[in-house]
């Protein structure tokens, strides 16, 4: 048997997969077609390929034990919709998560690894026993779709129908792996298209326990008039570019229903203080600031977030974001 012959499958296996990688994570190809055409043999085909290969580098016999060509490659199907699943449950425990570097990166590796498992099992072998490629891969095919005249005692191979049962077996079997097939191509043609997170920008008070730790559980809601505690102003931006930001500090005294949940009124509104920050796109910043009502009258005392400059009055219903403190008896 030529090198190529027994070489050929898993060389093109491990070129294939570093294309794909090359592709999908370097040149990150969005092109929809080129995009399926890079994910898709290595979600639903070559990592199972791959292992297929490193466990079983002999061909089958004449006998018909073993695994051929349209034997491996359903085996294949099915183990890697197996592998691929479980590496990205193991990604979801390493700091990226269950994101697309992690899951590409082992996927790829795990293929390369295994092919080179597969060939090195194969060289060892003697050149009659190593597996390879054979071009009788279409008759393979068409036989499993043809019903086999076999002498006494000749052992059947793998799906080789005896009867029109086993050739609808056959038929439901080719469906099948056909579906997962395209299920697979839809989903690595839907990911592409699938809309990015929408830029946002998140607003939150936070307030120190007794242990010292930042928390949204223990905010001053208990100040009288005058008095001041500390908090601390949280922006994060995720609107994909740096951002300058406006914040307003704003009272409003109101008049609460007899249970206290509801707003029946507001006697009075006041700006109470105002500053400026630029956060950088994916950071967070932090600022330490005393607030407090100005009077012992049930009172809310606004953050208001603006993306730019603020308006000169501002209030609740014209921010981009908005956080509040009750002073409420």
């Amino acid at each position: 048997m030529r090198a190529h012959q027994w070489m050929g499958d898993l060389l093109l296996t491990i070129l294939f997969s570093a294309l794909a990688a090359v592709g999908i994570l370097i040149v990150d190809v969005t092109i929809a077609p080129v995009r399926v055409a890079l994910a898709l043999p290595l979600v639903v085909l070559l990592p199972g390929y791959a292992f297929v290969s490193a466990l079983f580098p002999d061909p089958p016999t004449e006998d018909g034990a073993g695994f051929g060509t349209l034997e491996r490659i359903a085996l294949s199907v099915a183990l890697s919709l197996a592998i691929v699943p479980s590496i990205a449950y193991v990604a979801n425990f390493s700091p990226y998560g269950v994101t697309l570097l992690p899951i590409a990166v082992a996927t790829v590796a795990w293929t390369v690894l295994f092919s080179l498992i597969g060939l090195l099992r194969r060289a060892r072998r003697p050149p009659e026993d190593r597996y390879g490629v054979g071009g009788r891969a279409v008759g393979t095919v068409a036989g499993l779709f043809t019903v086999h005249q076999r002498r006494r005692g000749e052992t059947p191979a793998p799906f080789e129908p005896e009867n029109q049962r086993h050739v609808l077996l056959n038929v439901f079997l080719v469906f099948s792996l056909l579906a997962l097939v395209a299920g697979g191509a839809y989903m690595a043609f839907a990911a592409p298209s699938l809309p990015a997170e929408e830029p946002h920008t998140e607003l939150y008070l936070l307030s120190e326990n007794e242990e010292g730790e930042l928390t949204t559980t223990d905010l001053p809601t208990d100040l009288s008039g005058g008095e001041t505690a500390p908090i601390t102003v949280g922006i994060e931006n995720h609107e994909g570019e740096t951002q300058s930001y406006t914040a307003v500090v704003y009272q409003q005294e109101v008049v609460l229903s007899d249970d206290g949940q509801d707003v029946e009124g507001v006697e009075s509104e006041t700006e109470l203080d105002r500053f400026e920050t630029t956060v950088e796109d994916g950071e967070t910043e932090q600022i330490g600031y005393d607030i407090g009502p100005t009077t012992d009258n049930d009172v809310y005392v606004w953050v208001l977030l603006y993306e730019g400059d603020a308006p000169d009055d501002p209030s609740p219903e014209d921010a981009d974001q908005t956080t509040r403190l009750a002073f409420t008896d």
